[in-house]
């Protein structure tokens, strides 16, 4: 018979908002635009600094289509209803150069990204 772990374990509701930020690099990174679309609200915002704020899937879609960057997260902290996470974007052009980041992201109460607002230690379109 198992004993019961001590470690606590995370219902799959409560789990699915971090998976979806997880992922939702994992797909800018592949360029797989219909798959991270399907992670986000339908009035969901994206704020990057020095960029017009998009606002609805197809903005967002649009804007992450031009800016072209990889990501590498290096953490993720979930919790008040909000994820943060941190790490170093590389632009196509410059992929030797990277630039450190955050993001705060809220989630709908369906666990899907509401809205994302990026901090970076430079300008990431210059």
């Amino acid at each position: 018979m198992r004993e019961k772990s001590e470690a606590a374990t995370v219902d799959w509701p409560q789990s699915a908002p971090v998976e979806h930020v997880y992922l939702s690099y994992a797909y800018l990174n592949a360029r797989d635009y219909d798959a991270f679309a399907s992670l986000l609200e339908d009035d969901v915002t994206v704020s990057v600094p020095d960029e017009v704020i998009a606002k609805g899937r197809a903005a967002v879609i649009s804007t992450e289509r031009r800016r072209r960057v990889s990501y590498s997260l290096e953490d993720l902290w979930a919790g008040q209803g909000r994820i943060v996470a941190t790490g170093v974007f590389y632009r196509q052009a410059d992929s030797v150069q990277g630039v450190d980041f955050a993001d705060i992201f809220t989630v709908s109460p369906r666990g899907l990204i509401a809205s994302r607002k990026t901090y970076a230690s430079v300008c990431p379109t210059r």
